[in-house]
């Protein structure tokens, strides 16, 4: 491996202990034995300390000496920073001071009113929407950011090794401040606009709210390298999440500005049955689409109960999943909650501790996938469909007492169209994560910046979700794709506006379009489409489930349609209506290519609903269309495998996690049995060996390909194959 990278791009293993609510005990703590636990009871090489609180009335207050800022009352006269940092060295760990930057208490903002973020009604942000119940923020543009670059770089004297910001973000319907009016302005020489998602002017406000932010991240990199040119900084860029625009988060700007990619995959009581089971994971493959080392943040803490711990398989699950995704793990809990789980670390212990006894198998690793995903910053910004007829709300189609639910209700204020679209997508990316995810293919989440035809020429399948707004590059980049040979799967309104969000006919021709002359009623359940020619295991007469939101679209002369909408029906128990004239599937060939469309919102329909026909038509279209893939996979649908080639050796690393956990929060989880991978390869291997669980394997190369059987795994195993 090559020695000469920095501390950061290598392999890390990070860990936040908070001492809340009280931060005075850390003075009576034991340094030396703290940083040796922390070594070798968690196995950790990057440790976060507190520099200022985040949370209460204190959140201004430093737990180290600052000259001009107010210190922590309880540490008067011990400099935390000072004090751990060189026993946590000598230990071999990286210490990163923890900032906060979004939250603060009102005693202290009424000290520098000019600094909170203002509302367009005039308002102050806290005030009208008070941070965890009682607090307030600061706007990135107003002089608040002088105190925070000083506040930093007294942080970095200290001799940490880098500073973590938590926050800031610019809150919705904000900022109005005086400070943001004039850079508006001096921008665009008007006022900022109210909020209207049919006026440019605003459009181009929430690109200056995300240029803002980045701004202040490039400010904050230079404070802290004028101090120490090796000082890492990063802050909390938010993961996948469509509603990222609502806090102006978008990694594609910010990530040129600091050394992670970080964001968080909190588990959450609130929606643990409903929880995408690859939450941690998705995130970690989200944050390293944007080409830095990623940082997947999960709190130890059990939901919303901070003084407790989870139960040790969903942190098991958690770990493993970051792992296999490529990107660092980082835990966070509070002290207090050993004294009643004393046993915490051992979970922590098992995984980082074969992480760091095998870092080399983690370092410079790249993903060999040749499917790539979009999640699109321009549809989560922007995308408002223009199909009126998508607007309702549609009931659950659950039978019960002797009733179905089948109401609906029209959605008319554009916020809640907003709102509703925000979740269709939602809904769309982690529908079809799972369905690749499931179906055991290499996949790559791509960013708008990647669509070119440089970022997609690595690739042979590229897959739109469900709604997506591209730019001119992107449209002409898809074309090129499939004319030289790509493939492309898409769905509902993917392509069908521009960056901005206007509606658009540019990719009619490649997705094989006509015309599309609105849309089915909104209805879930007792609505089919009907099976006209085999089609991917589906044979010809076969009915299957319609999603709630379906285009009527006419298909060009000469593209396939294997697959019809069949009438709408207006009710349950009614009888059949026969086969429309409006395709469920067009398959188009384009140049040397060919595109499959589903005029209906199937990755919407499968994350909510998780339908396995339409799993099946998504996972069945990518793999007929990414025919003889690099690797193949027999195994349950719960174990995931992400395939790495390493640059600078001639290895190839499998990582498998198995899911198959009882609930969530996990306890138990059932180990699998007889998993198989092909390498389609014609070269033979030098050595192939399982390097965790080590729980026997066997492998042979069969015509033309490397054949390797595991006979169980528990939780997680990693496959190396040296050729």
């Amino acid at each position: 491996m090559n020695s000469t990278k920095k501390w950061w791009e290598r392999p890390v293993r990070m860990l936040r202990m908070d001492y809340a609510p009280d931060f005075s005990v850390i003075k009576d703590e034991d340094l030396e034995a703290v940083a040796k636990s922390r070594k070798e009871d968690w196995r950790i090489n990057c440790e976060w300390i507190v520099g200022t609180p985040g949370f209460g009335n204190v959140t201004h207050q430093t737990t180290f000496k600052a000259e001009g800022y107010e210190e922590y009352p309880g540490l008067k006269g011990f400099d935390y920073l000072r004090n751990y940092t060189p026993i946590a060295h000598k230990h071999g760990i990286r210490v990163i001071s923890y900032l906060n930057m979004h939250w603060y208490s009102y005693e202290f903002a009424a000290q520098h009113p000019d600094w909170e973020q203002i509302t367009v009604d005039g308002e102050r942000f806290g005030t009208v929407t008070p941070l965890y119940g009682n607090g307030t923020t600061f706007c990135i543009n107003s002089d608040w950011r002088n105190w925070a670059f000083t506040l930093m770089g007294e942080a970095v004297k200290t001799g940490i090794d880098g500073i973590f910001l938590d926050g800031p973000v610019v809150f919705p319907d904000c900022c109005y401040c005086s400070a943001c009016q004039m850079e508006f302005f001096s921008a665009y020489g008007r006022p900022i606009p109210r909020e209207n998602r049919h006026d440019p002017l605003w459009k181009a406000f929430l690109c200056f709210r995300e240029n803002s932010l980045a701004r202040f991240l490039e400010d904050a990199r230079q404070a802290v390298k004028e101090i120490n040119p090796e000082g890492v900084v990063f802050l909390n860029a938010g993961n996948w999440e469509p509603s990222g625009w609502r806090v102006a988060r978008d990694i594609q700007r910010v990530g040129d500005f600091q050394e992670f990619n970080g964001a968080e995959a909190f588990f959450s009581y609130g929606t643990a049955k409903a929880l995408n089971p690859y939450i941690y994971m998705m995130t970690g493959k989200y944050l390293r689409a944007g080409n830095k080392p990623a940082v997947v943040f999960t709190h130890y803490m059990n939901g919303a109960w901070h003084y407790l711990n989870m139960p040790r398989e969903e942190v098991n699950l958690a770990l493993a999943q970051i792992a296999s995704s490529g990107a660092n793990p980082w835990l966070a809990l509070i002290r207090s909650s050993l004294d009643s789980q004393p046993d915490s670390h051992e979970p922590v212990r098992n995984i980082f501790g074969f992480m760091e006894e095998k870092e080399d198998y983690y370092t410079d690793c790249e993903s060999i996938a040749e499917v790539g995903l979009l999640f699109s910053a321009h549809t989560n910004r922007n995308y408002l469909s223009c199909c009126e007829d998508i607007y309702v709300t549609a009931g659950s189609g659950k039978e019960e007492n002797l009733g179905v639910d089948n109401r609906t209700e029209s959605i008319r204020t554009w916020s809640q169209r907003k709102k509703q679209c925000e979740e269709m997508l939602r809904n769309s990316y982690t529908g079809y994560f799972q369905a690749l995810t499931r179906a055991h293919i290499q996949f790559d989440i791509l960013l708008d910046n990647d669509m070119s035809m440089e970022g997609l020429s690595k690739y042979r399948t590229i897959v739109l979700p469900d709604a997506a707004c591209l730019d001119c590059d992107a449209v002409l980049a898809l074309k090129e794709f499939v004319g030289k040979g790509g493939n492309l799967v898409c769905s509902f309104e993917a392509g069908l506006y521009d960056a901005e969000g206007d509606y658009s006919e540019e990719l009619f021709e490649l997705l094989g379009i006509e015309k599309v002359n609105g849309a089915f009623p909104v209805f879930r359940g007792e609505n089919y489409e009907k099976i006209m020619t085999d089609y991917i295991g589906f044979k010809a007469g076969d009915l299957i489930e319609r999603a709630e939101y379906a285009l009527k679209v006419k298909a060009v002369q000469g593209a396939e349609t294997p697959v019809s909408f069949m009438n709408p029906l207006k009710g349950f128990y009614v009888p059949l209506q026969g086969a429309s004239s409006y395709p469920a599937l067009i398959i188009n060939s384009y140049g040397q290519g060919k595109v499959a469309y589903f005029p209906e919102a199937l990755g919407h329909f499968y994350g909510v609903t998780g339908m396995p026909n339409a799993e099946e038509r998504i996972a069945g279209t990518v793999k007929t269309l990414t025919d003889k893939p690099m690797l193949e996979v027999r195994a349950p649908k719960t174990v995931s495998v992400e395939a790495y080639r390493q640059s600078g050796t001639d290895r190839v690393i499998l990582h498998l996690v198995n899911n198959t956990v009882d609930s969530r929060p996990a306890t138990e989880r059932l180990p699998v049995m007889n998993i198989n991978v092909n390498i389609n390869i014609d070269r033979s291997p030098k050595e192939v060996c399982t390097l965790r669980e080590n729980k026997g394997m066997e492998w042979k190369m069969n015509e033309g390909r490397l054949e390797i059987h595991i006979p169980v795994i528990d939780l997680y195993e990693v496959v190396s194959v040296e050729f």
